[in-house]
């Protein structure tokens, strides 16, 4: 029974966990876990979990799981297509709650222009941003037919007692954190480069810390540069308290949000960030670096790309002369956003339009997208969605004939052999399931040839955004 006295409503959800091999989990993990939490520990619902794995191996598993349920939660990655088209083919009726967690890059693209022929009024897409909704309401114009809001429950799962603990190292040494995968979509290169501009200036003043997947042997020697990957969440929060500053100079495609920027605002730790993405309506304005786009190249939505260059000079200019910025307070945003959450799977709220920053506006109208036609009609999508649903359930049965054929598909059908082959030795030898979000997803698009570009137009000076 709900606070109001009302039946809680039954709510069908997949128990999200990562794969024991997965290399390193990211926000989507850390996100899908914490909202399978949120709805158990709930008395305002009746949760009702499934495997999703077994749920879509059949008609009949999926009848008995979904038969019931007034709402189904999407905590499976860029798969809520799947529930959109079961629902419709079994005959059922229950609202559809799924998030996007990524910007320009295949998977959630996928999954919403799959889904879009089967869209109800009630049914609920959430944003982690409001670059994340701006961005999705202009590539998905069907989206106004029915509910988007910004919602990202996390600050239930952060540490209270750490709130604005910020301290900083204390030392005559500035520390300088980055915290992300060391790859070149998230401009970690940028981060080296700071480094090395730093000691040409101030020798021996400055340190940088980065703390994330990828870095290893491979890694430049600057000194005063070292890397560490990620240990534990308990680490993790201390590394933000003894932070100078954090350095994020992420511009990668993926961006919606950087969970990074919201962790570090809750301690109190100052940020120096690109313009990209979420940054410039989680940050003040004193953090933002100036950022240059790259203009009129063409990028592939199947792979994590660096779409531009902060200005590494002008964070070495304010870091020399000890301007660190303000903490933000992105954290903010966000609070009761568990309960907000729960109100949307009840139907029970109407979020007010949020609008986009300047900035974001800016970097919005320079997109110009290509291969993200209409959306398919229903049989075309029934269509694709049978194949993905089949292919998806064989790449969960590691070794059985069904599994070894898909691979071979997959390779078969990949323009990007490389990278395909990579995930296939990962299934293979490393059981890598649908949790390690960028595996299954991106693999399943070559079977329909879901491949959307887009280039960056030059930048209009009309006297405004730094985008």
């Amino acid at each position: 029974m709900s606070a109001e006295g009302r039946p809680a409503p039954a709510v069908g959800f997949h128990t999200f966990r990562s794969y024991a091999g997965h290399p390193g989990r990211d926000g989507a993990n850390f996100a899908y876990t914490e909202v399978g939490r949120l709805l158990g520990d709930s008395a305002e619902v009746r949760p009702r979990p499934h495997d999703v794995v077994e749920l879509f191996r059949t008609d009949e598993a999926a009848r008995e799981a979904l038969t019931g349920c007034d709402a189904v939660v999407a905590t499976v990655g860029p798969h809520a297509y799947l529930y959109f088209y079961l629902r419709e083919r079994l005959g059922l009726d229950f609202r559809i709650v799924r998030d996007a967690r990524t910007a320009l890059w295949n998977g959630y693209l996928q999954q919403e222009w799959l889904s879009a022929p089967y869209l109800r009024p009630d049914d609920v897409l959430y944003h982690s941003s409001r670059y994340s909704l701006a961005l999705y309401s202009m590539l998905f114009p069907g989206l106004a037919s029915s509910r988007q809001a910004v919602c990202y429950p996390l600050l239930r799962w952060f540490p209270e007692e750490l709130a604005g603990s910020w301290t900083g190292s204390g030392g005559a040494t500035t520390h300088i954190g980055f915290v992300g995968r060391h790859t070149d979509d998230k401009n970690h290169s940028q981060a080296v480069d700071l480094q090395r501009e730093l000691r040409r200036r101030a020798p021996g003043a400055f340190r940088t810390v980065a703390i994330g997947e990828g870095g290893a042997a491979g890694e430049p020697a600057v000194p005063g540069y070292t890397c560490r990957p990620p240990v534990d969440r308990a680490r993790l929060w201390q590394d933000y308290r003894e932070m100078d500053v954090l350095f994020f100079p992420s511009t990668s495609s993926l961006e919606t949000f950087g969970r990074v920027l919201v962790e570090a605002s809750f301690v109190g730790t100052p940020v120096l960030a690109s313009t990209h993405a979420a940054a410039s309506e989680l940050l003040p304005a004193e953090s933002l670096l100036p950022t240059t786009l790259r203009e009129n190249v063409g990028f592939t939505t199947h792979l994590a790309a660096r779409l531009g260059d902060v200005d590494v000079a002008h964070a070495a200019d304010l870091l020399v002369a000890g301007a660190i910025p303000p903490a933000g307070r992105g954290h903010t945003h966000y609070a009761g956003h568990d309960r907000l959450l729960l109100d949307l799977i009840r139907g029970d709220v109407s979020v007010a339009p949020s609008a986009p920053t300047a900035v974001q506006q800016a970097f919005l109208d320079r997109i110009r997208m290509r291969g993200l036609d209409l959306p398919p009609d229903p049989t075309t999508a029934d269509r694709m969605i049978g194949r993905l649903r089949h292919s998806f359930t064989a790449l969960h049965r590691r070794g059985t004939p069904r599994h070894l054929a898909t691979l071979a598909v997959l390779l078969a059908r990949s323009g990007y052999r490389r990278k395909t082959a990579s995930f296939a030795r990962k299934s293979l030898f490393h059981g890598e399931d649908f949790t390690n979000i960028g595996g299954v997803d991106l693999q399943l698009s070559h079977l329909i040839g879901f491949e959307p570009r887009f280039t960056i137009t030059p930048h209009r000076d009309e006297g405004g955004s730094p985008c």
